[in-house]
């Protein structure tokens, strides 16, 4: 797809994002000039012709948006079953990847990120969009800090998309509501949840909820608790944590309710001056106990009284005719109605004999066991100890009493105490003779968060483990507990030894027994180092070298013999001894009875100017010498009755001098 024009108008440059659901490209907007995101829908989705009706809308929807925290959507549209979505282009990371990179980031960061997360998002609701799929992933920050909250678009209509078509819907199942999890419909409160977990990855470094699948860690965001923030990074402030609590409520009710709400709060997030007090929460033993039948109060008199009737005949059994079985029936009758009588007179006159007082149920949740029991036992009730698990309640601590604070029970009545037993530890397994890398993956997997690693030479190889702390088999706290691990780097590794001053077939022996080859570089000259001897090698002294390595040496060739004295110059020769003298002459024809006025104008390198001037009134020759140095010139001209003759007038040159001296000689 790379250089592929989409709409005829953006140029695909560069794949700069890849999920389960789309492509996502860096392309050159031909018509205005500028760098844009274009985000491809892959294949699967566009023959789903409901997920495509979805798609279209919202995010053409997403369009309206309009927010400095929001990636702004300059186009939506479809060519050649390519469903494509054009944004703005942000240059920086995702959430996720400042996440994977630094671990928890400082606490400024973390609220000035979720800030401005909260105002997009409340952005976005105002405008009647829900978001649904708020992760890490979906969040950029350019280099300036800012975050910019992306995929609304695809983000909603991802929720017709079936199980079936990718594992993206499943992907983001760490950051779900519980009622999106339970496959309710997600609604504003649902997308405080996803910021909720958002914010708590940024603090702690981890997600609340991990597991084997998808669906197991779905499961947990409905049934579980999560570990709280605090317990991973001590140095969270309790306000944040409040904050991070309460967002993440698993009964919506117990959310905040809006986006402005949760904006509120992160305002005063660091204020030492404020307090952001501790959200109610519903207690997963309130949701999940199974109320057992309710029975009767045996110390109360539940008997009902059955009436009098007449007695019937049993055919089968005779009646007596004894006077004896009639007089013990007369007795035994007289011995009841006395005791009856005496009960009548005790109910009336003595109540106190047949009351038990009732007495108020006490508040021991938080006590240490022993403390609620006596507390118990001190208003005469019975205590009934069960123990369980709990990440957040300290072991031996009461989690919570049934009945209940404030119940009204009898004396002697049984209260059941839930003790925790602290978090659920997990037993460590055997890691020696494993792989670093593998032991890293399944501690990562099981939430260990404080890990060490220390390394060492050894003859084991690299990466296997050789000891561990605490020992197999100890039962351990994944989120508390500290594991250090040992692992080798292998033999330790031949350390290259200075070989300089060594002769060449020292060096040759020393490099033979470590298995090394040598390359000899071109010799150089030395004054310290003999002829033949190791002048200068690589890698230097202390490398690390492996046998098969290459090292280079370079040999003396000795001390650099000393230059032959140069002859000295000849003397240069004087421009006078160079001069070229070179005669010169003219003659003038005079008729008879004419007389004429000759002028001979001369210079050379020894004048500067000579005349000769004579009046001639018959034929006559004039001779003179020019004396000309290297590099110079003379010349002359001829006036004959104050007229130049032009073509009598020389200059020479001294190199046509000299070929003319050159020529004669």
């Amino acid at each position: 797809m790379l250089g592929k024009h989409i709409n005829g108008r953006y140029k695909l440059l560069e794949i700069i994002g890849d999920g389960g659901m789309a492509i996502v490209y860096k392309a050159t907007d031909l018509i205005l000039d500028r760098t844009v995101a274009v985000k491809l829908l892959r294949p699967e989705f566009s023959r789903d012709d409901d997920f495509i009706k979805r798609f279209r809308r919202e995010a053409e929807s997403a369009t309206s948006l309009a927010h400095p925290n929001i990636v702004s959507i300059y186009d939506v549209g479809e060519e050649e079953d390519i469903y494509y979505i054009v944004m703005e282009h942000v240059e920086g990371a995702t959430l996720k990847q400042k996440i994977r990179n630094r671990g928890a980031l400082p606490i400024e960061e973390a609220v000035d990120i979720m800030k401005q997360m909260t105002s997009a998002i409340d952005h976005a609701h105002e405008n009647h969009i829900i978001h649904r799929d708020i992760k890490p992933h979906n969040i950029l920050i350019n280099e300036y800090g800012e975050a910019k909250v992306t995929d609304f678009g695809i983000a909603i209509a991802m929720t017709s998309a079936t199980i079936t078509h990718t594992n993206s819907v499943l992907g983001s199942v760490h950051y779900f509501s519980p009622e999106q999890a339970r496959g309710g419909l997600a609604n504003e409160r649902s997308d405080i949840y996803s910021l909720g977990v958002c914010f708590y990855e940024m603090v702690t470094g981890v997600l609340p909820f991990s597991g084997d699948s998808p669906v197991s860690v779905a499961l947990k965001h409905l049934q579980d608790r999560f570990p709280k923030p605090s317990l991973i990074n001590t140095s969270l402030p309790k306000n944040v944590e409040n904050i991070i609590l309460k967002a993440m409520a698993k009964e919506p009710s117990l959310r905040f309710q809006n986006a402005q709400e949760l904006f509120d709060a992160l305002e005063v997030a660091l204020d030492p001056t404020k307090v952001y007090d501790k959200p109610i929460e519903s207690t997963d033993d309130e949701a999940t106990k199974i109320l057992g039948p309710v029975l009767p109060d045996r110390s109360e008199k539940t008997q009902e009284l059955k009436p009098l009737g007449p007695v019937q005949k049993q055919e089968t059994e005779p009646e007596p005719k004894k006077k004896k079985a009639g007089k013990i029936t007369a007795i035994v009758f007289l011995i009841l109605l006395l005791l009856g009588g005496a009960g009548a007179l005790a109910f009336v006159f003595i109540p106190g004999l047949f009351y038990v007082s009732e007495v108020e149920v006490p508040d021991v949740t938080g006590m240490s066991y022993e403390e609620a029991r006596t507390t118990l036992i001190d208003q005469k009730l019975d205590v009934k100890k069960e123990e369980q698990f709990d990440d957040e309640i300290e072991e031996d601590d009461v989690i919570s009493q049934d009945p209940g604070v404030g119940v009204m029970v009898k004396e002697n009545s049984t209260v059941t105490l839930y003790v925790s037993m602290g978090a659920e530890k997990t037993e460590l397994d055997d890691f020696i003779g494993k792989s670093k890398d593998e032991v890293q993956a399944l501690l990562d997997k099981q939430g260990f968060t404080n890990v060490k690693y220390e390394e060492e030479y050894r003859d084991e190889p690299e990466g296997e483990i050789y000891d561990q702390n605490p020992e197999a088999g100890k039962m351990v706290l994944p989120t508390e507990d500290r594991i250090v691990i040992w692992f080798s780097l292998g033999p330790e590794p031949t350390l290259m030894e200075d070989i300089t001053g060594l002769t060449k077939e020292e060096a040759e022996t020393y490099a033979s027994e470590r298995g090394l080859t040598i390359v000899y570089e071109e010799p150089e000259f030395s004054d310290s180092v003999e002829e033949g001897s190791v002048l200068d090698q690589s890698p230097r002294t202390a490398a690390k070298v492996e046998e098969g390595d290459e090292i280079k040496l370079t040999l003396s060739k000795g001390k650099e013999p000393e230059p032959e004295p140069e002859p000295e110059p000849e003397p240069e020769p004087s421009p006078e001894d160079q001069a070229i003298v070179v005669p010169s002459s003219y003659t003038y024809d005079v008729k008879e009875g004419e007389e004429h006025l000759i002028e001979i104008l001369y210079k050379d390198s020894t004048t500067k100017g000579e005349e000769i001037s004579e009046k001639i009134t018959e034929t006559k020759e004039f001779n003179f010498d020019l004396t000309i140095y290297p590099g110079e010139e003379a010349s002359y001209k001829v006036l004959v009755d104050g007229k130049e003759k032009k073509k009598d007038s020389k200059t020479i040159t001294y190199e046509k001098a000299k070929q003319k001296y050159e020529k004669n000689e």
